[in-house]
């Protein structure tokens, strides 16, 4: 290895910290690929969804993969860390479904919303805001977030072979009726199961119960192995996904948003104030979530440049309502490529550029169909479950309760928002009634937090 190459591993080593946080290059590429192919199915669902609302599906579908790729890449060398973004399922079918089905409004004036809602978002977090109400939120909840993240991670794959079904935000069905689909989804399960080992704790120097989420592969790149698999077998099914979209009319949502309707027109605020808070406090789940039991996180310091992926986050939505789609948001998905291994920029950085590279190869993303990924999200989500910390006594009582009830509303709601209003409302009491026991202020960012959430909430179900 000459001096040169030596000299640009060394700034990489210490720009994304690749020897500190225990990885290696091999393994983070791996990572984001099988992120990557995760999340693949967004560049399909996501035009298909805002077509309901009359937004035209090709320059949907380019703004989907512009504006995914440049903020995952973003988040990869500004904040460093393995967090894939794209437009979030839950905001682009409030748009279609609720702004502008039963709102009436137009898509460039749910754009406006979306905009706006991206701009006080990145203002938050560069004033440090959003750092200081991430202090604010317990340890206990921290874990009773990632119970949620999991459930909700594991329900998507469910949701995507069509075991479960919801109606109205709740649930409607839910049945394992035999299936191609079905069998795709424990086909993926049991080969991560089989040469992943995360799901195994171990003992740390003082004799407790650590977990080892992730504890690394039996086989390298065993998440891609199992998405390949499992692809292989959708197709000999006859599973495929939709047509893509084709390369003509790509600018057609480009800056058709409606800048100033917001500012004019109080009607449009309590859009604006939903899409802004599911965005915001979303977000925070799953910085929180994703990052829960990995070297991402200590307890001095939080999520290790949570600062800067806020930052990342925010303007990213803003960017993608110039050039044409919903709200981008930190995907869950992240989990796949964190649970292969991955813990630094790096596998954002590869992700971002696998997705930029989707439009100029839109057939490319019907090679793998949705079904494929949902063994995977049903396995990762399982494993953001903090097991460990229940085996090693850590939980209470009361936490465990919390995490449980947290757990069944994400999943019975199929939502992240209505799980934390119960998380934060419950956790804000205990707050409140523990520091007026000692004749202590109580922590208003979490009051707060609660407050919002709540109102939040309120306003979707006062739209529908």
């Amino acid at each position: 290895m000459n001096t040169e190459t030596q000299s640009i591993r060394a700034r990489l080593d210490s720009w994304f910290e690749i020897t500190k946080r225990k990885t290696n290059i091999r393994t983070e590429v791996l990572a984001g690929i099988s992120t990557y192919l995760s999340l693949a199915y967004i560049f399909i669902v996501n035009p298909a969804i805002l077509a309901k609302a009359d937004m035209p599906i090709s320059g949907v579908f380019f703004a989907t993969v512009i504006a995914s790729g440049l903020a995952t890449v973003a988040m990869g060398i500004w904040a460093r860390l393995p967090f894939a973004l794209a437009p979030g399922l839950e905001m682009n079918g409030f748009v279609a479904f609720v702004v502008v089905g039963a709102l009436h409004l137009t898509w460039q004036q749910a754009l406006g919303a979306v905009f706006w809602s991206g701009v006080l978002c990145t203002v938050l977090s560069f004033m440090k805001v959003r750092d200081r109400i991430v202090k604010s939120v317990p340890d206990a909840l921290k874990s009773n977030l990632a119970v949620s993240v999991g459930v909700f991670v594991m329900t998507i794959g469910l949701f995507l072979v069509k075991a479960v079904a919801f109606k109205d935000g709740k649930l409607d069905s839910f049945s394992f009726s035999w299936s191609p689909e079905v069998a795709a989804l424990f086909i993926g399960f049991a080969i991560c199961f089989l040469l992943d080992w995360s799901w195994l704790s171990k003992k740390d120097a003082e004799g407790h119960l650590v977990s080892r989420f992730p504890a690394g592969s039996l086989i390298p790149g065993s998440f891609l192995i199992a998405i390949i698999c499992t692809a292989i077998f959708c197709r000999s099914k006859g599973i495929k996904v939709d047509d893509a979209p084709t390369s003509s009319g790509f600018l057609d949502a480009a800056f058709k948003l409606e800048f100033f309707v917001i500012l004019l027109n109080p009607k449009f605020w309590p859009v604006f104030l939903v899409l802004f808070l599911i965005d915001f406090y979303g977000s925070i789940a799953k910085f929180i979530g994703l990052t829960e039991a990995t070297n991402l996180k200590s307890p001095e310091k939080g999520v290790t440049n949570i600062a800067q992926a806020m930052q990342v986050d925010g303007i990213a939505t803003s960017a993608g309502a110039l050039v044409g789609t919903t709200s981008i948001i930190t995907y869950v998905e992240s989990a796949v490529g964190i649970a292969a291994g991955g813990r630094t920029g790096i596998v954002a950085i590869v992700c971002g550029i696998l997705m930029l590279a989707s439009v100029f190869a839109t057939g490319l993303i019907g090679l793998v169909p949705v079904v494929a990924t949902s063994g995977i999200l049903l396995y990762v989500g399982w494993l953001l479950l903090p097991r460990n910390a229940w085996q090693a006594g850590l939980y209470k009582g009361f936490d465990i309760v919390v995490g449980l009830l947290m757990g069944a509303i994400s999943f019975f709601t199929f939502s992240l928002d209505k799980a934390m209003v119960v998380g934060f409302g419950l956790y804000a009491v205990k707050n409140v009634i523990e520091t007026r026991r000692i004749h202590q202020n109580p922590d208003w960012f979490l009051v707060g937090s609660f407050v919002l959430l709540l109102v939040s909430v309120v306003m979707q179900y006062a739209l529908k």
